[in-house]
């Protein structure tokens, strides 16, 4: 696309009230205490998933989202931003101390006019984030190598057990999953992607999220709470590599042209990456 925001479906999904002044082609779709009459509310949206929003946090947004877009014929691209985290083709916020492929900045340092030209792709039909890898000691990990040292592995293997049953991932694929080194942060849930790559993958995802609920009333602490959302990240990041790699390359460069620049809303003066609930 060409920066043409009328054929794009953009959304901002969050749970607290917005400190980021979005271009008008962004739509609030809010969840938990920030619901109120006159909005675009989770519980409206998707029903069936307000209960699992703290099991969930923003996928149960992207869910809703989903609905949104199938009331919405003609729109040809999926935006999705959050309430602290978006996306820009070029980088206009520094580097994070903690976190190689994202930037931080504050709202002061926020220009609307800069946000409303740079939310959007150019020259691919997806904006996305730089991806990043698992490294540890100078070696790059897979997927459930790292799973199992920041969350709990369990909840992953339930989680692709769960996909293969399905049939949204091949059997022969779990391997692949699993061993993949390159990931990227927000999985499909972060920036601009076509709505026909969109829809059937955020729709298999939430068909395997919606299983996991049922089998799997898990409930766990703080930063962990949101049990299924690591997983679908993961997921969503497999789905979205795999895409990549079938679209044509140029010189055997099949990312470049599609990946602008993550950013995070940070307290003024601060330059750390530090996960919110």
């Amino acid at each position: 696309m060409s920066g043409n925001p009328s054929s794009v479906l953009y959304a901002c999904l969050t749970h607290v009230p917005l400190e980021v002044d979005y271009p008008d082609y962004v739509t609030p779709i809010y969840m938990g205490e920030a619901q109120g009459p006159g909005r675009l509310n989770l519980r409206d949206l998707a029903p069936e998933w307000e209960p699992h929003h703290p099991v969930l946090g923003s996928i149960a947004g992207a869910f809703a989202l989903k609905n949104l877009l199938l009331q919405r014929p003609g729109v040809t691209h999926v935006g999705i931003c959050q309430y602290r985290k978006f996306m820009t083709r070029e980088r206009i916020g520094v580097q994070a101390d903690n976190y190689q492929v994202m930037d931080v900045l504050s709202t002061e340092q926020i220009d609307r006019q800069v946000l409303s030209e740079q939310m959007l792709p150019q020259a691919s039909d997806y904006l996305i984030g730089k991806p990043g890898q698992f490294t540890l000691n100078g070696v790059n990990h897979g997927y459930l190598y790292q799973y199992k040292d920041v969350h709990h592995v369990e909840d992953l293997l339930r989680f692709t057990a769960v996909a293969v049953e399905l049939g949204v991932l091949d059997r022969q694929e779990v391997i692949p999953f699993f061993d993949e080194k390159i990931f990227f942060p927000g999985g499909i849930e972060l920036g601009v992607l076509p709505a026909d790559f969109w829809l059937p993958h955020i729709s298999a995802v939430e068909a395997v999220v919606r299983r996991c609920v049922e089998l799997h009333p898990t409930q766990r602490p703080d930063v962990q709470a949101r049990v299924w959302a690591f997983c679908a990240e993961r997921l969503g990041s497999y789905y979205l590599l795999r895409q990549l790699r079938r679209l044509p390359s140029s010189n055997g460069d099949w990312l470049s042209r599609h990946t602008g620049q993550l950013n995070l809303l940070v307290k003024s003066g601060e330059r750390s990456y530090v996960p919110g609930v």
